[in-house]
């Protein structure tokens, strides 16, 4: 388990708790976090590769189907699954809020991350320039191999494309840059998913019938 694996996030230790389990941790179910989490609620989703975002407050054990959530609960831990899609780590200090989001390629075309901010405006008031945004290891542009980029990604601009790859790195950071979320307060850990099976889940590089069991990468936050 990696644990405050983003220096940015380091500086509000004595309010949330990140950390980010890998290969080595073998965590398949929610139940298999209580080796490292005991006695501490546990909210995961049921992900769609969609764009839905909502408000937890308690444990849903898989059962809501979406792709980000965000919490004003201390003690709840939040997990957003992934074994080369995106995940972030979305913290507003000033209202104490977390939110985690789980965004594929599809994730980007439905819209994932502008619906979680729409969500932190709606229940929270808080602005995009009032959150610092971590993101997990994902496939990297070198990696993102698609069968037609234009058809599967239409709203990707071509500048983010060469051939049949695609930069959904960029593509991100390309909305979080219109929602309006300072540079500074972003933060992306450099390893590609596809180029590192020995330490994390890869649905490309190698794991998919494992992936398909269940077995990925874990992002956390937990408020304290």
């Amino acid at each position: 388990m990696l644990q405050s694996p983003f220096t940015l996030l380091r500086q509000f230790d004595s309010k949330l708790h990140v950390s980010l389990m890998t290969k080595e941790d073998h965590v398949r179910t929610d139940r298999d976090l209580a080796r490292f989490f005991p006695n501490t609620p546990v909210a995961s989703l049921h992900q769609m590769h969609g764009s839905r975002a909502l408000r937890v407050t308690g444990p849903t054990s898989r059962v809501e189907e979406a792709d980000a959530m965000a919490t004003d609960v201390s003690g709840l831990l939040l997990t957003i699954r992934a074994a080369d899609c995106q995940n972030f780590v979305v913290y507003a200090p000033a209202k104490h809020v977390v939110a985690v989001a789980h965004v594929g390629w599809r994730g980007i075309e439905s819209g994932t991350i502008p619906s979680l901010y729409a969500l932190l405006k709606t229940e929270w008031n808080i602005r995009p320039e009032e959150t610092f945004v971590g993101a997990g290891p994902s496939l990297g542009f070198e990696c993102a191999e698609f069968s037609n980029p234009k058809n599967e990604l239409p709203s990707v601009p071509s500048s983010l494309v060469r051939g049949k790859l695609v930069d959904l790195q960029g593509a991100a950071d390309r909305e979080l840059d219109r929602l309006g979320v300072p540079r500074e307060q972003r933060e992306r850990l450099p390893d590609c998913t596809k180029c590192h099976p020995e330490t994390y889940w890869t649905y490309r590089g190698g794991d998919r019938e494992a992936v398909k069991e269940g077995w990925t990468n874990v992002l956390m936050a937990l408020l304290l």
